[in-house]
């Protein structure tokens, strides 16, 4: 299914989206202004539709000149609230009391995604789904300026890809990045890579920190620019994904500590970020020290501060050193709006911390398990085995691995397969043990511990 279809769906909760798209309706609760420049003139609202909106309004303008409309609630302020959105309109015709206006909608922006948006906001009185309704569009129309006709990779997070909670939080960052980029003078022409900006959004939709959910706003902020945009900043992605809530504390707060003491020489380095154990408790408000000194090895392994946490010493932990490498200052800054060039010898340390984290490849696997009694000696125990076979091979050899221990075997199946405790009891509380799993992943780790070769596949 495409992904207007995709982002219908997601709609039909909220009323009256099959009625006709062209369909006229006042628009009680809604406020409208206009303009050609940064000056705007307020204005009724007679009707509105998908393709256009009528004006009551005793200036006039000229047919066919392409104006700003601002659309926003009755009951809100002119200025700083969320709750409206601005796009282009043009004059089409004038009338008695007014003139009509036609939409004329940015790169990206499907025409019928925008009526049953335009068309729920009209229709909804509930204020909760209204609110939902306007920052909804705001997100859309600032992704389709910033992405252009790209910008379906952003907006299909919004119809269904992710849950409500999520959601919320793709439209905090992308609408809070809205807001820092409009004091920048060249906010109109600054653009984005597509794939960049919904990496970015899905990312961090996971962030209900809201440290971390400040650090994707502003790595979305520097990702625009007026140049051509790249995807140079996710090599950042990939290292913010990696953080928690309590390594991004430490990490901010190892950042500001040595940005703050830097004297402006390139050649003498920032002086060492050391914290005591009672500094560290109070920032991340974590009492287990061994989880904080974790954490601080945590953020060593990603490449963005200098020391490991020294884990052979028996003396009580004293110090933490948080001092970032020079990765991690760049990850601050661009975290912070810098649009700063990421230099290549960065990009390969990055590259090569991520291999700490990046799982080893996986393949599908067809598994087997049974228990096996010997019919030749009924007294003796049974014993088990897990047989594999590559779920894309029709002719290939099973490997087998036998258990002469129940223990083992079912260490086994909960370790290496992922057995719950109650698929186990399941397992043998039936009279014939023996059961199939389609299409399991298993890395060459396991798929070697099982017996498995890659010579196998030649059988």
């Amino acid at each position: 299914m495409s992904w207007l279809s995709d982002l219908k769906r997601a709609a039909r909760k909220f009323p009256e989206l099959d009625q006709p798209r062209a369909e006229r309706r006042a628009a009680s609760g809604l406020a409208a202004s206009y303009g050609l420049d940064s000056t705007s003139t307020s204005a009724g609202i007679k009707d509105i539709s998908a393709t256009g909106i009528y004006l009551v309004t005793e200036k006039r303008l000229r047919t066919g000149e392409l104006i700003t409309l601002t659309l926003q609630e009755e009951s809100e302020s002119e200025n700083g609230s969320e709750l409206q959105v601005s796009v282009h309109a043009r004059v089409a015709r004038q009338g008695e009391d007014g003139i009509g206006l036609s939409f004329v909608l940015p790169p990206g922006l499907d025409t019928d995604l925008w009526g049953v948006l335009v068309r729920n906001i009209v229709v909804l009185t509930d204020q909760a789904q209204i609110s939902q309704m306007f920052r909804t569009l705001r997100t859309i129309l600032f992704l389709c300026r910033i992405c252009q006709s790209g910008a379906e990779e952003g907006i299909i997070l919004l119809g269904g890809q992710l849950d409500s909670d999520h959601t919320d939080t793709v439209v905090k960052i992308a609408l809070a990045a809205e807001n820092l980029l409009a004091s920048e003078p060249d906010a109109e022409r600054m653009r984005a890579h597509p794939k960049l900006v919904a990496s970015i959004l899905k990312e961090g939709s996971w962030s209900l920190d809201e440290v971390i959910m400040q650090l994707w706003t502003g790595l979305l902020v520097s990702s625009c620019t007026v140049d051509a945009p790249d995807d140079s900043n996710h090599v950042f992605v990939d290292l913010l994904i990696h953080m928690t809530p309590n390594q991004t504390k430490i990490f901010v707060h190892g950042c500001e500590r040595a940005l703050a003491s830097e004297t402006g020489d390139e050649n003498s380095p920032s002086a060492s970020v050391v914290l005591n154990t009672k500094e560290m408790v109070t920032l991340t408000e974590q009492h287990d020290l061994s989880r904080n000194a974790a954490d601080v090895a945590n953020l060593f392994y990603l490449g963005v501060i200098r020391k490991l946490f020294d884990f052979t010493s028996y003396r009580d932990v004293e110090s933490f050193d948080i001092t970032p490498t020079s990765l991690g200052l760049e990850l601050f800054k661009h975290c912070h709006g810098d649009r700063g060039k990421i230099e290549p010898h960065l990009v390969e340390a990055a590259s090569a911390h991520l291999l700490n984290f990046i799982s080893p490849p996986q393949r599908q696997f067809n598994i087997f398990v049974d228990e096996i009694e010997d019919s030749t000696n009924p007294h003796d125990a049974p014993y088990y085995q897990i047989a594999i076979a590559p779920s894309e091979l029709t002719n290939s050899a099973m490997a087998t691995k036998l258990y002469f221990s129940r223990e083992d075997f079912i260490a086994d199946l909960q370790q290496r397969l992922g057995y719950a405790d109650r698929a186990i009891e399941g397992f043998f509380a039936r009279s014939e043990r023996h059961g199939t799993l389609v299409n399991h992943l298993l890395s060459q780790e396991d798929a070697l511990y099982f017996g498995w070769h890659p010579d196998c596949d030649k059988r």
